[in-house]
């Protein structure tokens, strides 16, 4: 049991140093650019989710077909249709971040939640806690933003995204060093 928590662990660092490390580049990236670079962005976005759909698809095809496979062929399709659709259709790109900059953090709050509760509690560690609280603190953050009171202001707006996904960054950085230690510590005590 242990020693799958660790994998479970090992797995989860590497995730969250791609995750901390694209949240704190896109964030810090939207709360610079200019409300003028919007469109262009938009276009980019695009892009980058119709080469995400090649890729998704292409490991799908070198894949044993299991069902997590089928899963990511499935958002790779769907990250496909949403490059062709922000392409295609001007002021979409805004819609959606502002969609997404709601249910980003209530996604990430919930995550991290479920990772305090089970793994951080679990690993004995002091003051996991506040990770707990800091979780919740990004669902108040989404839920507010869901109903997001600046939608009309374009800069606004980014700034928002841009602060959301830095706090996500920040608060992903704290439990990565919470996490880390703990790992080393222990796989010591496994050798002996």
């Amino acid at each position: 049991g242990m020693q799958m928590l660790f994998n479970t662990l090992d797995a989860l660092k590497r995730k969250m140093v791609m995750g901390i490390i694209i949240f704190l580049f896109t964030g810090l990236t939207l709360c610079l650019v200019p409300v003028s670079y919007i469109p262009v962005l938009g276009k980019a976005l695009g892009f980058c989710l119709l080469c995400l759909s090649i890729l998704k698809i292409l490991d799908f095809l070198s894949s044993k077909k299991g069902l997590m496979h089928y899963i990511g062929l499935s958002l790779g399709l769907l990250a496909g249709v949403a490059g062709i659709a922000l392409f295609s259709i001007d002021g979409l790109f805004l819609g959606l971040l502002n969609w997404l900059t709601g249910t980003l953090p209530i996604l990430l709050g919930l995550v991290s939640l479920y990772f305090a509760l089970t793994y951080l509690r679990r690993s004995g560690r002091k003051g996991w806690w506040v990770f707990v609280i800091l979780s919740c603190l990004l669902l108040v953050f989404g839920t507010v933003l869901f109903v997001n009171p600046w939608a009309g202001d374009q800069r606004s707006v980014l700034w928002v995204i841009g602060g959301t996904l830095f706090y996500s960054a920040v608060i992903y950085t704290i439990c990565l060093f919470w996490i880390w230690p703990f790992q080393q510590k222990n796989s010591v005590g496994d050798e002996k």
